[in-house]
Order: structure tokens, then C-alpha cells, then sequence
């Protein structure tokens, strides 16, 4: 076992840099034979037949295999082959969160790329190798180890407080489900005394036997309370059921009444006797039955003054205005408005239904609601509301 050969494994995607750490670290490491490979596949799959003791890892590792793993991958496929492999990444990625993903997978450092490099490697590379004389190295929980891996790094992200807090966490969890468990043991008992004792504490009710007075005699020399109102008089009317457009047949109790009935009466909201002598008719109004209804298509559809669609398209040719944000963005397309034409022709109700965001939307909206008044919708002869969707186009012209 003394003689069995030991592994370093350098895996980069640029040639010249695996050449350059190559190099730098054979001098060094007299004994150790450094394999190289361009792609985390190929590490891959030699990984078990020469397990390494240290991999310097790239992060981006798709520049000659379009699609290749990239080195965090790579990374945590090799801790679940080999848990006690030290790996050091060394990327040009100088982005903390990809360092701080690095690190949270079991890396021991993460090295930028640039001047100096080939010594943080070096230098981390030989740390490795006398923490490992250290009892308890492998485990990612030990304070050195910790405090190692995050000196001169952001100590306040998670995986730092992860790792100093683990025993705590975990001897905290542990107690509460003792306690737990015990609770759950233990709760049927303390119920059945409680139960117990409430039995003892219960005493006997105590019934009150209540005696009831006679009421008062009545006065009969009190005179009797006055008779109510008598209702105020009706005349006979017929109810008139204005004509509506609809699919199905309507129910005989529900048709209008024949015109010699309405020659002999009156019309009303409803149908009812009248009172002998009786002139005016019951306040009641007919009800709109479509006042609230929202319309797609109607009879008499609304317009646009002076022109309708197509004077609706150049009004807001006109008054749009393309948003900075959006031209610096170079964003183009189409935001669909959704608005209500109501009885009065105002627009209401304006609403995006899909935008491109960068502004547009917003421009689009207020473009819709500053349209001046249009002719309102009917249906069966009374103005109703109705929906309309509007696409507008934002196109930047080179």
C-alpha cells in the first residue's frame, strides 16, 4: 500500500492553461503523476480506475464539446464518487455566487483565473495534504476545515453558518424530538389524571324551584288599540314584458299580452286588480335587464367619431409615444389592450391583456384612456356596454 501510485487530476477546457498548471505543479509534486483531460466526461470515466487525491477543476468546459458538464457538475459527481477527493476549482467565472455553489458542494477553494493563480494552487494544493494529517479531515463539518476553506471569503452567506452551526442544529434537533416523542408517550397518561381529577372537583347541581306570578288583571276600561290603515288604492294593469332577442323559446306566462287586452287597461311592471276609483298607476319603473352586462357584439356595434376603426387606428398612430426604456432596450412588439365602451361612450376599464414590457404597456393604456368620447352600443333599442381588444404595434425603425 506504501507504493501504490497516487493521482492529481487537472480538468480545462483551454489547452494552454492545463499545459501552464501542468508545468507548475510537476516540479513540485515529485512521485504524483498528473493526468490532464478537456472535458468532465473524460475525468469521469477513468475516475475509478486511478481515484485522484486532489482534481483541479475549470468551471466552464464546453468551448470544444458543445453541451459538455460544466465543473459544478462535475464537482458533485465526483463527491459522491469519492467523498475524500479534494477538489479546487479554478475558473475565469470571478462570480461569488458561482464560488459560494462551489464551496456548498464540498470544494476546498475557489480560484479566479488570472496573475497568481499557479501559486493559490500551489499553495492550496499543499494545505490539502497537511490537513490530511489532521484526525477528522474528512468530515466538512470541522472548525479548521471551515475556517480554512472561508478565510478571506464572505463569512455571513450560508454555507459558513451551515457548516459552524451544524453540531448545535443537529443536537437541537435531536432533543426536540426526544421531547416530542416523549409528549406522544406520556400524553394519553396525563390526560387520564387530568380526567380523573376534573371527575372529583364535579359536584352535584342544585336544582332552584322558581314559582311563576299571574299576569296583571286587564283594564277594561281601556280603550282597544285602532284598526291599521287601509291600503292605498290600485288600478287593474297588465305586465308589459319588453321584447328581447333571445336563443330559445320563451314560456307562455312570459309573452307580451294581445292589444286588445292593453285597449281595455293599463301597462304596468306587473299584473294585478285594480282598486274601484283608483287613477294612478304603481311607481314601479321596467328595469333594464342589460344595465351591467358586458357586451361583445351587439346590434348597433359603437364607433369611433369621425371615422371609426380606421380613425381609431391613426388616432393612436398619432399620439403614441415610443418609451425611452424600451428603445435603449431595443424591446418591439405587440401589447394587447382590453377596454369598455360603456352607455355614455366613455372608455373604461382599460386593461393589458399580454405586454412587452419596457414602458410600452403603460404607454399603450394611457393612450386608450385619453380616446375622446365615442358612440355608445345598443341593443334592443337601448345603449349598452361593450368590450373591445386593441393591439398596438411598437416598431423601431433602423
Amino acid at each position: 500500500m506504501a507504493n501504490k501510485k497516487q493521482f492529481i487530476y487537472i480538468v480545462d477546457d483551454e489547452p494552454l492553461q492545463l499545459e501552464l498548471l501542468k508545468d507548475h505543479l510537476s516540479s513540485k509534486m515529485a512521485g504524483y503523476e498528473i493526468l490532464t483531460f478537456d472535458t468532465g466526461e473524460a475525468c469521469l470515466a477513468v475516475f475509478n480506475n486511478h481515484k485522484p487525491s486532489i482534481v483541479f477543476l475549470d468551471y466552464n468546459l464546453d468551448s470544444k464539446v458543445k453541451g459538455a458538464m460544466d465543473g459544478l457538475l462535475v464537482l458533485e459527481k465526483i463527491k459522491k464518487l469519492s467523498p475524500k477527493t479534494e477538489v479546487i476549482m479554478i475558473s475565469g467565472q470571478n462570480r461569488i455566487e458561482v464560488a459560494d455553489k462551489a464551496i456548498e458542494l464540498g470544494a476546498f477553494n475557489y480560484i479566479s483565473k488570472g496573475d497568481g493563480a499557479l501559486n493559490k494552487a500551489e499553495s492550496s494544493m499543499f494545505q490539502i495534504f497537511e490537513n490530511l494529517q489532521m484526525t477528522g479531515w474528512d468530515n466538512v463539518t470541522l472548525s479548521a476545515r471551515t475556517e480554512m476553506v472561508f478565510a478571506n471569503r464572505n463569512k455571513q452567506y450560508g454555507a459558513y453558518i451551515l457548516r459552524t452551526n451544524y453540531q448545535k442544529t443537529a443536537a437541537k434537533a435531536f432533543l426536540i424530538t426526544v421531547a416530542v416523542f416523549a409528549l406522544a408517550i406520556s400524553a394519553p397518561i396525563i390526560l387520564e389524571k387530568i380526567s380523573g381529577s376534573l371527575d372529583k372537583l364535579t359536584e352535584k347541581p342544585i336544582e332552584v324551584t322558581v314559582e311563576l306570578k299571574e299576569p296583571p288583571p286587564l283594564d277594561k276600561n281601556e280603550p282597544p288599540p285602532p284598526p291599521p290603515p287601509p291600503p292605498p288604492p290600485t288600478i287593474e294593469t297588465v305586465k308589459f314584458t319588453p321584447p328581447v332577442v333571445v336563443d330559445k323559446e320563451i314560456a307562455e306566462e312570459e309573452q307580451p299580452p294581445p292589444q286588445e287586452k292593453l285597449n281595455e287597461t293599463n301597462v304596468g311592471v306587473v299584473t294585478q286588480e285594480g282598486t274601484e276609483g283608483a287613477t294612478e298607476l304603481p311607481p314601479e319603473t321596467v328595469a333594464d335587464p342589460d344595465a351591467d352586462k358586458v357586451f361583445t357584439y351587439v346590434e348597433e356595434m359603437p364607433g369611433f367619431p369621425n371615422g371609426g376603426e380606421s380613425a381609431m387606428y391613426a388616432y393612436i398612430t398619432k399620439n403614441i409615444r415610443y418609451p425611452q426604456m424600451a428603445v435603449d432596450a431595443n424591446i418591439t412588439g405587440k401589447v394587447f389592450v382590453n377596454f369598455v365602451v360603456d352607455q355614455n361612450g366613455n372608455i373604461a376599464d382599460v386593461k393589458v391583456l399580454r405586454g412587452i414590457g419596457g414602458g410600452c404597456d403603460e404607454e399603450a393604456v394611457r393612450v386608450i384612456k385619453s380616446m375622446p368620447k365615442w358612440t355608445p352600443g345598443k341593443q334592443n333599442g337601448r345603449t349598452v356596454k361593450v368590450s373591445f381588444n386593441v393591439p398596438i404595434s411598437f416598431t423601431l425603425r433602423n
